[in-house]
């Protein structure tokens, strides 16, 4: 065989490489392509991106040549081995072998009985104590502290990404039920532990870890003045909500910028006495509270004016992290000398417009206590 020859066929080979038509490479892609397929039918999602992407490194389009309209069959075996497969791009295909077992019983129980797990190991020599020498226990308390009375979920879930260690971590049943009965105390108890991650993620509840802002703009009629049009003047102002977990919630109307708004209604007992308090509910996606004033006479603690309270009906919309307040309602009450006035005032724009969420990580930034 000449030169030429034994170049051609190195570059038809090479090609047929970088194509993803070389028949070994995409037998390989295919094997691990059809194992992950199996793997999500069977609920096992975060094992079966593993496959997923074994299989697109080395068919980047593997997913348009496979069929996976076939019966798989289903796994009996604690580790899953991709059968015929010995190694992958230098990757000894043992290093992604599953064991499914290890997760299910030593994460779905409590959490006085877990048993450490070699999940996480130090890549380099260090001086200090390694976060893998720490028992499951330290680091749940930690978690607990995290989430706190804000329910600070979202913390977890960025703790969750840095390891399987952490995100298995994470997924422990007792932090997503101490945050569901928090919110809803009446919770039942779940056959599925994992059911209460879900339910706090699909069902309707406030934000803690930020503020709700209405913009409000219009325009007033200036000041008369002979010989002269009459002018307008552009008025800007917002309305802050904050709630809390326990059913309290701080209202705030100001001219200020948002960064003095936020700072006021930080904590439960905020220094403007411009601040609002009330107690709100929640059925389903519509919320209601009541507001009242704060008496300016008693500096020393929280005194609320009885005789005149602001009654709100929103109705909750948008995703989680971008939450809507809508206008449903609104009137005050009045009692004085024996008689009760009631007022309803028509929520309509521009004086209604509608509190949209934004996240304060100054809220977070601290932990005041454990869940």
């Amino acid at each position: 065989m000449s030169y030429e020859d034994e170049l051609s066929q190195f570059r038809k080979a090479w090609k047929d490489e970088l194509s993803g038509t070389c028949p070994t490479t995409q037998n390989k892609a295919k094997q691990l392509y059809l194992k992950g397929v199996q793997l999500e039918r069977e609920g096992y999602c975060y094992e079966a991106i593993e496959f997923f992407r074994q299989a697109l490194k080395l068919v980047p389009d593997i997913e348009k040549q496979v069929d996976v309209n076939v019966d798989l069959g289903s796994a009996t075996s604690d580790s899953i081995i991709v059968p015929g497969v010995e190694e992958v791009e230098g990757q000894a295909l043992s290093s992604l072998t599953i064991d499914r077992s290890q997760w299910a019983e030593k994460f779905t129980t409590s959490e006085s009985q877990f048993e450490d797990v070699n999940t996480c190991e130090k890549d380099r020599n260090i001086r200090g104590t390694h976060i893998s020498a720490l028992p499951n226990e330290i680091i749940l308390t930690i978690l607990r502290y995290v989430v706190s009375t804000e329910l600070d979920l979202r913390s977890v879930e960025n703790f969750a990404e840095a390891c399987k260690w952490f995100y298995n971590l994470a997924r422990t049943p007792q932090l997503w039920q101490a945050a569901c009965q928090k919110i809803w105390p009446d919770s039942q108890p779940r056959s599925n532990p994992l059911a209460w991650r879900a339910m706090f993620i699909s069902r309707p509840h406030m934000r803690f870890d930020g503020v709700y802002v209405s913009r409000i703009k219009y325009f007033r009629q200036g000041e008369q003045k002979p010989n002269l049009c009459c002018t307008l003047q552009t008025v800007f102002y917002h309305r802050f909500l904050r709630f809390f977990s326990d059913g309290l919630v701080l209202g705030l109307n100001t001219t200020q910028s948002p960064q003095a708004a936020v700072a006021a209604l930080k904590e439960r007992a905020s220094n403007n006495k411009d601040v609002t308090y009330g107690q709100y509910t929640i059925s389903g996606k519509e919320i209601k509270m009541t507001l009242f004033q704060r008496e300016m006479s008693c500096r020393s603690s929280i005194k609320l004016k009885p005789d005149q309270s602001y009654n709100m009906t929103f109705k909750l919309s948008g995703s989680t992290g971008r939450q809507v307040l809508q206008w449903s309602e609104y009137f005050m009450v009045d009692k004085k000398n024996g008689v009760t006035k009631k007022s309803r005032i028509e929520v309509v724009p521009p004086h209604f417009s509608k509190f949209v969420y934004v996240r304060a990580k100054s809220y977070t930034a601290q932990s005041a206590g454990t869940i």
